[in-house]
């Protein structure tokens, strides 16, 4: 038997947003808590519980995880026990709420009743209604029912389940590590495809070379440290974002450029962590020399957390072009548009389907500004970059369906003018990504050797 606190990491999200109750209309005792008994914490998993005491009274309790593993356990009779003695008992009326990285999940046990229900109101709101009840001899009993259901599974409802979940926490979670905001895989993947922050472009270096044939460029090393909050300050997050990269020139002579790209990121959310990889090939091919280009890429992303509770991989097909409108002042005046298809893809070869079934067109963007400097740094020519970008998403309904990114860069060239030090060996990178209630920002370092 699986089980979500030690195998895929969707798993023990699974089991936290399970672990609840029936809607509140089925309730015969206290009423399910409302999401605003959560405001005051700042946790990744908020639950807010209320309890008919023995005496009549209600008990209400709120309290915060910033781990997946144990959320799931909050409507367990045995945590009930732990948590609140003498006030429970299992013939008490028990309502609560469930607030999993945004999405609220309702949870209730009837008075005198061992019948243990689902609800989750997002996915009714949707159209993807989804009930479930456990019913057993005792709540321990129901509880079991429901801990074997959530360990298997390949059940096909449970299955079904997670799908929707994770379908449903892409359009209410600002820091889903999957899709629905510019930190997700799916952003990670649309930013990289058209990034006008860096001038790793075939047309770029050419005309920058005025006019040469600039071999490929071997590698492209770089690194990047980010931070920011989002729903005011609820949710506090950092990452560390790698990226290693090459290109090659298609043919002796030929200006059209092969590239690989591979990205990776570590993040954390209020402390708990994930983990992202990227990989890329795209060619870009200049249709007139120095001026324009068009890059097709195809890309792949995989990300995983044990403690946001995630997991889930998405391909990325897009088209980028590249223009440069000409001189402006000692500058050049570069304009990028992209366009792209995103989607999740199954989860088949875990031996379990928890493909959320995400789809969206992408459309990028941007302008960039890149100007050589007179002064010289560590004995080098320098150089400046500032861009603009902006990104808009149609399709499945996402938490951000737009966000804004600003950037600016210093390099370092070559020590004498040549074409070949016309390139930037090494880029100090400083931007700010924003989206309603979200910012970002970041700095660091790229060197091309």
């Amino acid at each position: 038997m699986l089980h979500p606190c030690r195998t895929a990491a969707l798993l023990g999200m699974a089991g936290a947003i399970l672990a609840v109750g029936a809607a509140q209309a089925q309730t015969t005792g206290p009423g399910a808590p409302t999401t605003t008994q959560l405001d005051q914490l700042s946790s990744l998993f908020r639950i807010s519980v209320n309890l008919r005491a023995p005496s009549g009274a209600i008990l209400t309790d709120t309290y915060g995880l910033n781990r997946a593993e144990r959320s799931y356990e909050f409507m367990d009779p045995v945590r009930l026990r732990e948590r609140y003695g003498a006030q429970y008992t299992d013939r008490s009326a028990v309502a609560g709420v469930l607030d999993f990285r945004g999405l609220a999940i309702l949870g209730f046990f009837d008075a005198n009743s061992t019948t243990f229900r689902i609800s989750v109101p997002e996915l009714d709101r949707a159209g993807e209604r989804y009930t479930n009840i456990f019913t057993g001899p005792t709540r321990d009993a129901a509880y079991a029912q429901f801990d074997s259901y959530v360990n298997d599974i390949e059940d096909e409802d449970a299955e079904r389940l997670v799908r929707l979940l994770l379908r449903a926490l892409a359009r209410t979670s600002p820091i889903d590590p999957l899709a629905g905001n510019p930190g997700s895989i799916q952003g990670s993947l649309v930013r990289s495809s058209l990034d006008l922050s860096s001038s790793d472009s075939a047309i770029e270096q050419d005309a920058a070379s005025g006019g040469a044939n600039t071999p490929g460029d071997p590698w492209i090393v770089g690194a990047n440290y980010s931070w920011g909050s989002s729903n005011g300050g609820r949710y506090e997050f950092k990452r560390v974002d790698g990226r290693v990269a090459r290109s090659f020139r298609l043919g002796e002579g030929g200006r059209a450029l092969l590239k690989f790209d591979t990205p990776f990121t570590y993040s954390e959310v209020n402390g708990a962590r994930a983990v992202s990889i990227q990989t890329a090939v795209a060619v870009e091919v200049p249709l007139i020399a120095r001026r324009w280009s068009i890059e097709p890429r195809l890309g792949y992303g995989l990300t995983a957390s044990d403690q946001i509770g995630s997991l889930g991989h998405m391909l990325s097909t897009t088209l980028a072009s590249r223009f440069i409108a000409g001189n402006i002042g000692r500058g050049r005046l570069v304009i990028g548009n992209m366009a792209g298809y995103t989607q999740t893809l199954s989860t088949g070869f875990t031996g379990y389907n928890i493909n959320p079934g995400l789809k969206n067109w992408v459309f990028r963007n941007g302008l960039a500004y890149d100007l050589p400097l007179k002064f010289r740094g560590m004995g080098r020519n320098t150089s400046m970059r500032a861009s603009y970008s902006f990104t808009n998403y149609a399709g499945d309904k996402l938490y951000f369906d737009k966000f804004h990114e600003v950037g600016l860069s210093i390099g370092l060239r070559g020590r004498e003018e040549s074409a070949r030090n016309a390139r930037d060996l090494v880029r100090l990178n400083f931007s700010l990504v924003k989206a309603n209630n979200y910012t970002s920002w970041s700095a660091g370092i790229g060197f091309r050797f």
